[in-house]
């Protein structure tokens, strides 16, 4: 923008022998909290994403029941077998970026926050590959008696399905986030605190008009009411609350815009990722760097009836 002097013309800083000053801080987006360690089973040690491709995993043996004795007779065992499954670390990625030395050297003092910049920037692309992976698997992994529209011990709760979504209000969302608690507490998956929910943001103009937004009906668990603060709160029905862009979300056979609704224990789900690789390049043909890198990252579903998912459209 330039200013008119008082003859009516403008002033120097409309010409081009105005100088321009620069703003020593980048402007950045804002990223969202990483939270895969909140959901997954991180705990592999670190080497297999460099020296191994697979992970062998032991099942819990499930022992055979109780049967009555009568004096004498011959026993009969119950056989153990171990049962064992792989997690493979079979995806890769990388980024090459390249930059100019002339723009290097005319960034003068803010290359280093401007290469600082770039490189976290790399680091959210990826993680957010990596969480997109993550919930996409969680979904086609879960045991198929954790989902659909005959869930549960005995196939009679409806989480919702393809073609037959499930309907959430503020009405009954309390009662939809119940249905997903008792598929896990029946399949003697519950372990209270260690429980996550993803859900997408749009799920929170259901919140603000349903029981979680009264700070009365709430009592300790909240300050004030949602409507005032904004914020979630900290647990839905026993899950801890993690709310997110990355949610799974389709358009349904309906018509409608649907979500998976990832609930479960958070060592259901066994993940382990690493940037293996990373180095400054200077190709002999240009003045230029070059930042290469290269990810690996591989994931399994461990204890499938310890997820339960939701297949929700959102109504008033």
């Amino acid at each position: 923008m330039s200013f008119k002097s008082a003859s009516g013309y403008g002033g120097l800083e409309g010409t081009p022998l105005a100088r321009i000053g620069y703003y020593n801080k980048i402007i950045a987006r804002a990223w969202e909290t990483d939270f895969i360690p909140e959901i997954v089973n991180s705990e592999i040690d670190e080497r297999i994403t460099r020296c191994n491709q697979k992970v062998q995993f032991l099942r819990q043996p499930q022992v055979g029941p109780w049967r009555k004795y009568d004096k004498n007779q011959e026993l009969i065992p119950n056989q153990l077998t171990p049962e064992s499954f792989c997690m493979e670390i079979c995806n890769a990625a990388y980024n090459d970026i390249k930059i100019d030395k002339m723009d290097v050297q005319q960034a003068c003092e803010r290359w280093a926050e401007w290469e600082a910049s770039f490189l976290e920037s790399t680091y959210q692309s990826l993680t957010e590959m990596w969480r997109t992976w993550v919930l996409n698997g969680m979904v086609l992994e879960t045991s198929a008696r954790n989902k659909g529209n005959k869930a549960g011990k005995w196939r009679n709760i409806d989480l919702g399905a393809p073609g037959k979504p499930l309907q959430v209000t503020p009405q009954n969302v309390h009662r939809a986030l119940a249905r997903l608690q008792r598929v896990l507490r029946d399949t003697h998956r519950w372990e209270e605190g260690k429980m996550f929910i993803v859900i997408p943001t749009a799920l929170k103009e259901i919140l603000v008009s349903s029981p979680y937004a009264n700070a009365a009906w709430m009592g300790d668990c909240v300050p004030c009411s949602m409507n005032i603060d904004g914020l979630l709160p900290k647990k839905l029905m026993g899950f801890n609350v993690i709310e997110s862009t990355y949610s799974p979300t389709v358009y349904d056979q309906t018509g409608d815009v649907a979500y998976y609704i990832i609930a479960g224990h958070n060592q259901a789900f066994a993940f382990a990722a690493d940037i293996i690789e990373g180095r400054l390049i200077e190709p002999d043909r240009t003045f230029g760097i070059e930042y290469q890198m290269l990810a690996v990252w591989g994931g399994k579903m461990i204890y499938p009836d310890a997820m339960a998912i939701g297949y929700w459209t959102l109504g008033e």
